[in-house]
């Protein structure tokens, strides 16, 4: 008996195969999806936004990462190997902001995750904000703030100075480096900078002398640290980089707080080796209540924010969000900090260029 052109059909069609789709967790995005770019990455992945009072702990997210192909991340949360181990499908860890000391690069390339970052992205919210603690410290405005909101009024040796004409010592002339010469060159300054990575040219252009650390800290009424964490560059600023400094000086961090141990820089405000200190990072974020650094009157301290105005967080939102939409595409994406598995996967093109870079040289500079 012949068959129907529709039962013949009904015979040789294939089974439905299920697609598997994307899952991507986006640890403390702003604005939930609503921004176009997550809605870009909702139509090829699956995304779930989380966000929650301090620190996510590593049993925390070693419970929630398993079905994770993607992560964007910022600086709050640490990516151990435990829990890089515990998530087997992940192909990128997305930070935002600068390069990550919250990532475990070495696990992460082992497991075949590629690691980026979003150079660029908050540059200029951070100098601006390196800038804006100069001139707290140079015009005591916090404390004159709260004299007047306690009903006092001003009085006459109140300490004011002006940033004008002054030097300014930035440690670290990287992106953010550059930026914060920029902005202090439009007060004057005689601005010295101190980086073993780069060219007396590159330093020139942004209006720096390049020098030795031992200047910087000698002769700036301002320094202003500007690099990467790593195991060279742990409490760069000790005690006896605090005893070089002017009585008058100022020490400014807006990078990371394990730059400078924080004992040695408590001892040195409360005996006046140095007059002040403008810090929005620490060595153990959040500080713990009791630390001295919070209660000093000679310190002006912000909460880990100098990278977080709205239009830097749209920024680094956007190009992290780009990062896993080309991943999840099998693309390259631009901004890798573990090129050996782009390599792996056969992305040679991407890689050639970042491979001229030492690694060394990629993990001194806070935004290279």
């Amino acid at each position: 008996m012949m068959r129907s052109k529709v039962e013949c059909g009904k015979l040789l069609k294939k089974p439905e195969v299920a697609v598997m789709i994307p899952k991507v967790l986006l640890l403390e995005a702003h604005n939930g999806g609503s921004y176009i770019f997550f809605q870009e990455l909702s139509k090829i992945a699956e995304l779930h936004f989380e966000s929650k009072e301090g620190r996510y702990m590593e049993w925390e997210l070693m419970e929630i990462m398993g079905p994770y192909d993607a992560i964007m991340i910022t600086s709050q949360h640490d990516i151990s190997s435990r829990v890089i181990d515990s998530a087997p499908k992940l192909k990128i860890i997305a930070k935002r902001g600068a390069k990550p000391e919250n990532v475990d690069i070495e696990a992460a390339t082992k497991n075949g995750t590629v690691v980026t970052w979003t150079p660029g992205a908050n540059y200029v919210s951070v100098a601006e904000h390196t800038i804006m603690l100069m001139l707290c410290l140079a015009k005591k405005t916090i404390s004159q703030m709260n004299r007047l909101k306690n009903g006092d009024w001003r009085f006459p040796d109140a300490g004011l100075q002006e940033l004008y004409g002054k030097t300014v010592g930035i440690i670290g002339l990287g992106g953010i480096g550059r930026e914060a010469a920029k902005l202090a060159g439009a007060f004057n300054t005689n601005i010295l900078a101190y980086d073993p990575y780069v060219s007396k040219d590159r330093a020139e252009e942004t209006g720096a002398k390049l020098t030795s650390l031992e200047k910087v800290l000698k002769e700036s009424d301002y320094v202003t640290l500007h690099a990467a964490l790593t195991e060279k560059t742990r409490h760069l600023i000790d005690e006896k980089e605090l005893k070089m400094m002017k009585k008058g000086a100022y020490l400014i961090n807006t990078a990371r707080g394990g730059l400078i141990n924080e004992k040695a820089l408590v001892k040195a405000l409360q005996k006046g080796t140095i007059a002040g200190a403008g810090l929005d990072v620490f060595e153990q974020e959040p500080p713990e209540r009791g630390n001295p650094l919070l209660r000093l009157p000679n310190v002006v301290v912000t909460p880990h924010m100098a990278g977080w105005p709205e239009e830097a967080v749209y920024r680094e939102q956007k190009e992290a969000a780009m990062e896993i939409m080309r991943v999840l595409r099998g693309d390259p994406p631009k901004h890798p900090l573990n090129p050996e598995v782009l390599e792996e996967k056969g992305w040679q093109r991407l890689t050639k260029c970042k491979l001229l870079i030492s690694r060394e040289e990629r993990g001194w500079s806070y935004e290279f």
